[in-house]
Formats: structure tokens, C-alpha cells, sequence
């Protein structure tokens, strides 16, 4: 299937590992040229690598996404290198298990910073250039738990469910430019992040790492398994190609039968 996606330009947040870098590569595959981000430099010079394999120019600015110059400083590399800006996938993001109402104000900000105000800052400063070119197309990386809560998580589901409020009004607002916004809502996918947090959970959900795996996706997967990073990312691509040109506003569910309402 022709996606359409060859010679566009993807800029792709947290793209130095887990599903940030799966999503970068699966744009690489389609011929699209990427911009990634990340605060490890180590990590991001693997993923590059990685990446230009695949025939396409990678521009890789180390950038701490929570602080406002090193946004800006990634969109000018990303227009200075590339030109322009086609896609934009906002994916970074972070989470710790054990945050309830004791929670404190510094970890709130912390998590709003890195969770939704970098997202509303990057789709500021990639709109101008979508205009310009007409049109484009904006994916957000939320979570299940953004619109079904769970887990000792409250500042992350609240940070990702403004995510998705966001995602749905800037979708009508955007939509006369014909730049598409869209959200994906990921659930227990095999990750850096799901390591962190599954090893947070020994002795509290099984007894290994694994073990805490698999206990979790018996007790609320309906294919009782944790996902793949490539399945998350074959999804983003695709809402960013031609083939979907007449979805917006939507959100969609990657998480192997986790949601159960209709």
C-alpha cells in the first residue's frame, strides 16, 4: 500500500528510544525524512544511525522538551535542515507509579511540562509552517488512561487527558488549514518506560519483571499480551499518509482489547 509519505518530513518528540524511535524508523521505511528529539545524546545517536539506513536525511537535536528555548531551538534545526515540517507527532512523555492525591505541586508541573505543555508548544511552533505548505497533520501520543483512569498514576492521566481535550478542539480550529489531529491512546506496550514502571511493580504484581507482565495482561487484556512498539507506530504512520485524509479529531485505542465501553 502507497501511503504517500516519500519525501515528507516528520518531526518526532522522545524519538531517541522505545516507541518514539519505532515510530521514527517506521517513517524512515515510508521514505520520510525525520527530525528527532530526546535529552540522551548516547540514545540518539544510536537511533540516527538506525535510521539513515534507510536512505532518508535525520536531523538529531538533543533538547530537553519540558524548557521553552530548547523547543524552539528543535523546530529551527528541523526547518534549517529539512525545510519544512509535514508531520508532527508529539510522543514525549513520562510517568511514575505511586503518584495519588499526596502528590506534590513540583511533580504536577513537572508532569504537565513534560506530558502536555510540550506538545501545546510544539504544535505552536509548527502550525505557522504547516499553513505555509498547506496542510499537515498533528498525532498525539496519549494513553488509555486519559480517558479510562486507572493505576497510582493521577498526575499522568490528567496531564494525558488534557492532551486529548487538546487534540479534539485544535482539530476544528486547524481543520480550514487542513492540518489533521489526531490522538493515539496506547496501553501496556513493551518499552523503556513499561520496563521502568514494571520494575517498580515487583513484589507489588509478580515476582520478576516478566512476571509482572504477564500478570497484568491476564488480568486486563483481552489478547493477554503487552503490545509491540511496531503496532503503536504502523498506526501513527498511517494517520499521518494519505490514506487518512478524512479522519480528524479522532482517537484510537491501541491496547489489545484493554477498553471495554462500546
Amino acid at each position: 500500500m502507497d501511503l504517500g509519505l516519500k519525501g515528507k518530513v516528520a518531526l518526532i518528540t522522545g524519538a531517541s528510544k522505545g516507541l518514539g524511535r519505532a515510530i521514527a524508523e517506521e517513517f524512515a521505511k515510508e521514505g520520510v525524512h525525520v527530525s528527532i528529539c530526546a535529552r540522551g545524546e548516547e540514545d540518539l545517536a544510536k537511533a540516527a544511525v538506525g535510521l539513515r539506513q534507510y536512505g532518508v536525511t535525520v536531523v538529531v537535536t538533543q533538547a530537553d522538551v519540558t524548557k521553552m528555548d530548547d523547543v524552539q531551538h528543535v523546530l529551527d534545526e528541523t526547518i534549517q535542515h529539512l525545510g519544512r515540517i509535514d508531520v508532527l507527532v508529539n510522543n514525549a512523555g513520562d510517568a511514575w507509579v505511586g503518584h495519588m492525591v499526596t502528590t506534590t505541586d513540583e511533580e504536577w508541573r513537572y508532569c504537565m511540562e513534560v506530558n502536555l505543555y510540550s506538545a501545546v508548544r510544539f504544535t505552536r511552533g509548527v502550525v505557522p509552517h504547516m499553513r505555509q505548505h498547506g496542510g499537515g497533520r498533528i498525532i498525539n501520543m496519549s494513553t488509555v488512561g486519559g480517558h479510562t483512569p486507572g493505576g497510582p498514576v493521577v498526575d499522568y492521566n490528567s496531564a494525558k487527558a488534557a492532551l486529548l481535550a487538546f487534540s479534539k478542539t485544535l482539530s476544528f480550529e486547524l481543520a480550514p488549514d487542513n492540518i489533521l489531529v489526531n490522538s493515539v491512546c496506547p496501553a501496556f506496550i513493551h518499552s523503556p518506560l513499561w520496563e521502568r514502571l514494571a520494575d517498580s511493580l515487583v513484589s507489588v504484581v509478580g515476582n520478576s519483571r516478566e512476571e509482572v507482565y504477564q500478570n497484568l495482561a491476564q488480568q486486563f487484556v483481552a489478547l493477554k499480551r503487552f503490545g509491540r512498539e511496531e503496532e503503536v507506530s504502523a498506526l501513527v504512520v498511517f494517520l499521518a499518509s494519505a490514506r487518512a485524509s478524512f479522519i480528524t479529531g479522532s482517537v484510537y485505542d491501541i491496547d489489545g482489547g484493554f477498553q471495554k465501553s462500546i
